[in-house]
């Protein structure tokens, strides 16, 4: 882990002057040794200097190194200001999230998780394309900052206490005060329905490279968390979870009702994130195997499958200029190779087969099965309104009367089919070996 820890420092530095094609195929090279040489282990692994590997980090870790990968690509056609500097926030912030994953102890986990916001913030801040920015990248860092303050005085607390405070530990609590403020970071950054509100605004003022970071790997942060300080707290989970699952399903179906009302594509896709993250609560708050095992597995799938509807809607909104769906119509007619590639992200979103989302949430429903049947309305009508939504989206956008801004649309370029098809090809793969996780 350490020779990986210098090795992003020395290009984290070098990527002002580095073409952007040898990182790409240096990352390349990366992601296939780390995937040979490094594997899924029921306990940590690779232990070196506070860092290591267990089945969970090493998930996350694939997840990061893909979609970073698939990033680089997608920055091939920008020609924006101060373009250096902006490829030096991407690696940065692939640095402070490869040590997230790996770090053992809470205090490092909290310092790498904080320093990840910094530059989403100066990403939104700097990079986004209109003055509302201001406020979305404050909304952003005020949200997060606010919920983290306590979890940083209740780990030095705990260090003082201890002596020690590593993941695993022989630690457990019955203190609510402590339960509540440990999770309560970790759930605003999923996000929880009603702490959600900072996600649709980062998403829809900040860059495409932006978003398609925030709900790949960002968002994930927080259901990593969660399973690293539940098992402390199993008795407060088992008496309270009542209250989180109850306000996640409620919070979904809500978010599920909402998404048949947005007009803005960008809005869309970021309220589908937070209705599947509130499955990713539910999952993680049974506390069973089912529940564990579909919250990575959903976790990987929206990964995948949110950044690649996010970058479709930034082709779109580069060669148009509006992310309305009422002004897209028609792009059938004009780019069918394109428009096949939106309905296969659509129906994964959907939890179609063989996509990865269909095994999660098949999983997510055994674990509230065991909880509480009547969950099982709530789930049915919660997935029954987003798939509502994404069939909308797709007929507003792809079929219709072609208006004279559409005309102008060309067919695509290579680069962009190669994203599209490198987002699904690990959804699919996965769908067909799915022990490779467990």
């Amino acid at each position: 882990m350490l020779s990986y820890f210098f090795l992003l420092i020395s290009l984290t530095l070098l990527s002002l002057k580095m073409n952007l094609f040898f990182l790409i195929y240096f990352f390349f090279f990366m992601n296939l040794v780390f995937l040979t040489s490094a594997e899924a282990k029921d306990f940590f692994s690779y232990i070196s200097f506070n860092m290591g590997l267990d089945y969970y980090s090493f998930c996350m870790i694939l997840l990061t190194f893909w979609l970073f990968i698939l990033m680089m690509y997608g920055m091939l056609n920008l020609k924006l200001l101060y373009f250096s500097y902006l490829s030096m926030l991407v690696f940065l912030i692939f640095f402070f999230l490869f040590l997230c994953f790996v770090t053992l102890s809470f205090f490092s986990f909290y310092i790498y998780f904080e320093c990840s916001i910094l530059p989403v913030f100066f990403l939104i801040y700097g990079w986004g394309y209109q003055p509302e920015r201001v406020f979305s990248s404050l909304y952003f860092f005020f949200y997060t900052l606010f919920s983290s303050l306590p979890l940083l005085i209740l780990i030095f607390s705990l260090n003082n206490l201890l002596g020690y405070f590593y993941f695993y530990i022989d630690f457990s609590s019955e203190n609510l005060f402590l339960f509540f403020f440990f999770i309560f970071s970790f759930l605003v950054k999923l996000p929880m329905f009603f702490f959600h509100l900072w996600l649709p605004k980062a998403h829809v003022e900040g860059p495409t490279i932006g978003s398609m970071i925030l709900s790949g790997v960002m968002l994930k942060l927080g259901g990593y968390g969660l399973i690293r300080v539940l098992y402390m707290f199993t008795s407060l989970v088992n008496c309270y979870s009542f209250f989180f699952m109850t306000l996640s399903l409620i919070g979904a179906l809500y978010v599920g009702l909402f998404c048949l009302l947005q007009s803005d594509s960008k809005v869309l896709v970021a309220y589908s994130s937070v209705s599947h993250m509130s499955l990713v609560i539910c999952g993680l708050m049974s506390l069973s195997w089912y529940g564990f095992t579909g919250s990575l597995y959903l976790m990987l799938s929206h990964g995948l499958i949110s950044s690649g509807l996010f970058y479709f809607v930034g082709c779109l909104f580069d060669r148009l200029g509006t992310r309305s769906m009422f002004l897209m119509k028609g792009l059938i007619n004009l780019s069918p190779s394109l428009v096949m590639f939106f309905f296969l992200l659509v129906v994964s979103n959907m939890s179609c087969p063989p996509s990865l989302n269909l095994i999660s949430e098949l999983l997510i429903c055994f674990s509230l099965m065991g909880w509480d049947y009547l969950s099982l309305i709530y789930i049915f009508f919660t997935l029954f309104f987003s798939a509502c939504a994404m069939i909308c989206w797709f007929s507003f956008v792809s079929h219709g009367y072609t208006f004279g801004l559409v005309l102008n649309l060309d067919s695509g370029f290579v680069r962009e089919y190669y994203l599209f098809f490198m987002h699904l090809t690990p959804l699919y793969l996965f769908f067909l070996n799915l022990d490779f996780f467990i």
